[in-house]
């Protein structure tokens, strides 16, 4: 599967505030239960307009795509 289940944006039917309610959603669920957890901030402007072309055609190929 190139896309993952839990992929939240770029897809139909979902969008950015999506990955915001579940993260909320996660937030409270440590909170209630008392448990250690980890938030991370990705920054998605940066994270899509920085792209290593070499590096996704790479992992493209991988799963057996072709080069074209």
């Amino acid at each position: 599967m190139v896309i993952d289940v839990s992929q939240s944006v770029f897809l139909k039917c979902r969008g950015m505030l999506d990955s915001v309610l579940v993260a909320n959603e996660v937030v409270e669920e440590l909170r209630r239960s008392e448990r250690r957890g980890l938030c991370l901030k990705v920054d998605y402007e940066k994270a899509y307009d920085s792209l290593r072309w070499n590096f996704l055609l790479y992992m493209l190929q991988r799963p057996g795509f072709h080069s074209k």
